[in-house]
């Protein structure tokens, strides 16, 4: 691995390594002063598949799981001590 030292521009912009013109990156902060740039592969959906984020998806429960959120429905807990803090705050 080869370091180079470059500077950013007024804007913040700065010139990559020639092997990286007219690629996907992926570019991850890890912290206030350090930036992870990888190059990405994107692989097109097929005709049958869809974009799909799983918070879309039905959420079935079973069993014991199911007994149980019927239950909190019909007999809800207490609050405890943190949310009546937080619910006084508004």
């Amino acid at each position: 691995m080869t370091t180079e030292l470059r500077e950013t521009d007024s804007k913040g912009r700065v010139t990559l390594p020639r092997g990286y013109a007219n690629a996907t990156l992926l570019i991850e902060v890890v912290n206030d002063v350090e930036l992870r740039i990888r190059k990405a592969k994107v692989v097109p959906l097929t005709s049958d598949e869809e974009a799909r984020f799983s918070e879309e998806e039905p959420l079935v429960l079973g069993g014991a799981d199911k007994e149980l959120f019927l239950e909190m429905l019909d007999n809800p807990p207490q609050p405890n001590e943190a949310l009546k803090k937080l619910m006084k705050g508004k």
